[in-house]
C-alpha cells in the first residue's frame, strides 16, 4: 500500500531493499543521541532486525519519500502498544533534510498511512528526550500533546483520532 501524504510526500512500507538506507539513518550520530539505544547497530545485527520487523504484524516500518520525485526523506516506525488501539511512533528524517521543515510532512504523512491501513487505531503515543527541543516542537505542531510520562528520562506526547 502506497499512501500520498500531504506537503508532498509519499508514504510505503519498508523493504529489504532499504536495508542500507535505514541503517544509515539510524547510525548517524544525532538519532543515536537522542535514541532510548544509542550504541551503533552493525550490518548484520541490522538485516536480521529489519527481517524480523518486515514480518511482525504488529510493527509497521515506513519509508517517507518525496513526491513525485521519491527521494527518501525519513523513516516512521510504529509499534502496537498492548492497549487495544494505541500504537507508538519513532521518526527519522535524513540529515540533509533537518531543519527544512520536512519533519512535520514525514509525521503527518505517516499518521495518515496509520490511519488507513489501522483503522482500529485511536491513539499514538510519543516518547522524546525532554532536551530534544525539535522533536518536542514537531510532535506539539501535529496535534500531539504533552502527557504524564511512565517512562524516566523521556517525555510522553499523545495524539488521538477524534471521533474514534
Amino acid at each position: 500500500m502506497t499512501h500520498s501524504g500531504p506537503i508532498g510526500v509519499r508514504v510505503r512500507p519498508a523493504t529489504e531493499d532499504d536495508a542500507a538506507l535505514l541503517l544509515a539513518w539510524r547510525n548517524d550520530p544525532d538519532v543515536r543521541g537522542w535514541s532510548r539505544s544509542s550504541a551503533e547497530i552493525d550490518p548484520a545485527a541490522h538485516a536480521e532486525w529489519l527481517r524480523g520487523t518486515l514480518a511482525r504484524p504488529d510493527r509497521h516500518l515506513l519509508v517517507v519519500e518525496t513526491d513525485p520525485d521519491g527521494v527518501p526523506v525519513g523513516t516512521v516506525r510504529y509499534d502496537r502498544l498492548a492497549e487495544e488501539g494505541r500504537w507508538e511512533v519513532s521518526i527519522s528524517v535524513a540529515a540533509d533534510m533537518r531543519g527544512r521543515g520536512v519533519g512535520g510532512a514525514v509525521l503527518r504523512g505517516a499518521d495518515d498511512w496509520l490511519s488507513a491501513a489501522e483503522p482500529g487505531a485511536v491513539e499514538i503515543v510519543a516518547h522524546v528526550r525532554p532536551a530534544n527541543t525539535g522533536s518536542r516542537r514537531l510532535f506539539e505542531r501535529n496535534g500531539y500533546r504533552a502527557t504524564a510520562s511512565a517512562e524516566p528520562d523521556m517525555d510522553c506526547f499523545v495524539r488521538r483520532w477524534q471521533g474514534r
